[in-house]
């Protein structure tokens, strides 16, 4: 089977990273895929998508999608073409409209009704043949809408894309903040520097890493050389966004994550102090299924961040004085497991082969 996927440009955010994911895992079940998108000159998953085999077709474009593109796509001949609900569905109909190919529109939000033109949600009912989303609140709005094609609820193929590793002792005390640095999915983060060195007298061996990019990243910056020159010693760092996290996450010894960023670490084989906009605390077996259902703090959770800011790093605090080494390996390695059923990348790969075969 021939599939396209749509990009509205080659950088590093929530939807590049789906794409990322699924390609790999379709093209590892034997289809031809690619993937295509416009260049804007920053960092993206280009050389991550060619290794595991997926077609980059690509140019510098100041539109989502333009007559080369366009012509480019239809030499890929597609049978399927996957678009996320947001900038690139446009660039899908021009290509659906040359090929006659299915398109398969993945929502990574909820549905907006305030849109008009080429991405209103009536575009978008008009122009799809199924509907997907990987969260199960985001489900129950498009569910609502009630479509006449399939809507279906897929979570993100991962495991083929991370790499299991031992964890690391306790000591030192690696804490990898991974994700957006922006004002509504780091609130959390924006505690845990303000109180870096704080956190630093009474956990003596601490290092904090910042991975991510977003409209905070010089605020988060500026306030990491300031924490280190209070301390004397570098001991937080803010190193922007990263074409692959896997590096980071095994140099960690805990992860403090919301969204993807929680399950990428979790099947990482490490903990996940879980948050984003929201607070579901430390992952374990038995929240593990409300973690799931809230997207691990970025639809919903026990509260909102900004409400009781606290709770990160008395979070990670009580993590470090109860942390038992030989307990927290076989805590994080029943933890994997258990996620690694729902986030298959064969299991999620067939559960789109079952969908394509239905339109």
């Amino acid at each position: 089977m021939n599939i396209l996927f749509c990009s509205e440009g080659f950088i590093i955010d929530g939807v590049a990273s789906y794409n990322l994911y699924l390609s790999a895992a379709l093209k590892q079940a034997g289809n031809n895929v690619s993937v295509i998108g416009r260049w804007i000159g920053k960092k993206g998953f280009q050389a991550r998508h060619r290794g595991f085999g997926v077609d980059v077709i690509q140019c510098p474009s100041l539109t989502v999608g333009n007559a080369w593109l366009v012509r480019q796509a239809k030499k890929t001949r597609p049978d399927i073409i996957i678009t996320d609900s947001r900038r690139a569905f446009p660039l899908s109909q021009r290509i659906k409209e040359k090929t006659g190919a299915k398109v398969v529109t993945v929502f990574h939000d909820p549905p907006q009704h305030d849109r008009g033109g080429e991405r209103s949600l009536q575009a978008i009912i008009d122009g799809s043949d199924a509907w997907v989303t990987a969260e199960s609140p985001i489900l129950k709005d498009l569910q609502e809408i009630g479509p006449d094609f399939p809507v279906c609820c897929f979570q993100r193929p991962i495991t083929g894309v991370v790499d299991m590793t031992p964890l690391p002792p306790k000591d030192p005390f690696r804490v990898l903040c991974l994700g957006r640095l922006s004002r509504w999915k780091s609130p959390g983060f924006r505690t845990i520097i303000e109180r870096a060195v704080e956190l630093k007298e009474v956990i003596p061996s601490l290092e904090i890493i910042f991975v991510g990019g977003g409209g905070q990243y010089l605020s988060f910056w500026r306030e990491a050389r300031r924490k280190n020159r209070r301390f004397g010693k570098a001991f937080v760092r803010v190193v922007g966004p990263q074409r692959d996290p896997q590096p980071w996450i095994q140099q960690a010894t805990i992860v403090c994550a919301g969204a993807t960023s929680a399950v990428e670490a979790i099947l990482s084989n490490r903990p996940v102090l879980a948050f984003s906009g929201f607070w579901v605390g430390l992952i374990t077996e038995e929240n593990l299924d409300y973690s799931v259902s809230t997207h691990f703090g970025e639809r919903q959770g026990a509260w909102l961040i900004n409400d009781r800011p606290d709770a990160v790093p008395e979070g990670l605090i009580n993590v470090y004085r109860q942390w038992q080494n030989d307990r927290m390996e076989a805590h994080v390695n029943q933890l994997r497991k258990c996620l690694a059923v729902d986030f298959d990348s064969q299991t999620v790969a067939g559960r789109f082969h079952a969908l394509f075969e239905q339109l």
